[in-house]
């Protein structure tokens, strides 16, 4: 039988001395010290056994893409948040938690999934076969069936979105969306600058709107609201999209002051 932590207490000192000694640990001084040292070795032991036994589990969770995601989902209902040291794929699976999960399949619904999936994807935590995956439990219907398609197919992120953009929006789909969500997308009072901001961005970038960086953020700007715009009016007008949101910056320092 293993010994324990507890079943130290109740060895001799004669026992103790050799079994500090085939452990290599110091088997000199006084009876407590040699309990002590045995116990805190014991302890350690026992936590890193531990840490490699659930290391060699997520491996081979991992080395299944399916199996990974229903390892990981399952360890996801465990935790609440995500700490320094977890790995990659646990941090992905925590981010999809938050995302809101597919409620219909109308463009303006699948343009949402996929702009908050892609600020996940950017940070390139885990491949694209696996971030695929993942993103199964947040969609149903025709749109689980698409990702399904790909995945077979070996397509990575860009291709998935290129093809979803052909299959769920038809061209005069994409010519309303370029319209309501890009071109006359104007800012209402109250709504938060930057994510006015980024919807915007979002939307560019699926529905491969042709326009550069400086159009749009000229764009964005246009399209603020009155209000805004009047505390804006001393600002040097910005170029890039770093730019704009340094002058958000600025202008919620205005308005709050």
């Amino acid at each position: 039988m293993a010994l324990t932590s507890s079943g130290v207490y109740k060895l001799t000192a004669e026992k103790l001395r050799q079994l500090c000694s085939e452990r290599g640990l110091d088997s000199e001084g006084p009876f407590r010290s040699l309990r002590q040292r045995l116990g805190r070795h014991l302890s350690v032991s026992k936590m890193t056994s531990k840490q490699e036994r659930e290391s060699e589990q997520a491996s081979a969770r991992t080395s299944s893409p399916l199996g990974a995601a229903v390892g990981d989902s399952q360890n996801s209902n465990n935790s609440s948040h995500v700490g320094p040291c977890d790995s990659p794929v646990t941090v992905v699976v925590e981010l999809l938690r938050k995302v809101q999960t597919l409620s219909s399949e109308e463009p303006e619904a699948i343009l949402r999934l996929v702009s908050k999936l892609d600020e996940i994807h950017a940070l390139e935590l885990i491949d694209d076969r696996m971030f695929i995956v993942r993103i199964f439990q947040l969609v149903s219907g025709a749109v689980l069936r698409f990702f399904g398609d790909c995945l077979r197919n070996g397509r990575n992120w860009a291709q998935s979105k290129g093809d979803l953009l052909r299959e769920f929006f038809p061209h005069f789909v994409r010519e309303r969306m370029v319209r309501d969500l890009i071109v006359f997308n104007y800012h209402n009072e109250g709504q938060a600058l930057r994510e006015f901001a980024d919807s915007v961005f979002a939307a560019t970038r699926f529905l491969e709107y042709e326009a550069d960086e400086e159009q749009l953020v000229g764009r964005v700007v246009m399209n603020l609201h009155p209000t805004i715009l009047a505390h804006a009016a001393f600002l040097e007008s910005p170029r890039s999209r770093k730019e704009l949101m340094n002058a958000i910056g600025l202008i919620e320092e205005k308005v709050q002051c």
